[in-house]
């Protein structure tokens, strides 16, 4: 199971866990627990996951010459 992850990709989901988090806790004007905040980053996070990892990149590749 732990070969679908490599080591930056678990970089990344657990910055965006930190950042959400962090955000979440002390961006709004009204206090929210602690405790709400870590639920809000571990939704983001793991919406990030899977994104990243069912639709990870979508590339177009136009050849001009064709369409003509």
């Amino acid at each position: 199971m732990f070969e679908i992850f490599n080591k930056q990709n678990l970089i990344k989901y657990f910055l965006m866990l930190i950042i959400v988090t962090m955000s979440t806790y002390y961006i709004p004007k009204c206090s929210i627990m602690n405790e709400h905040a870590i639920y809000i980053g571990l939704l983001a996070a793991t919406t990030f996951v899977l994104l990243d990892r069912y639709m990870p990149y979508v590339v177009i590749v136009s050849d001009k010459e064709n369409e003509l």
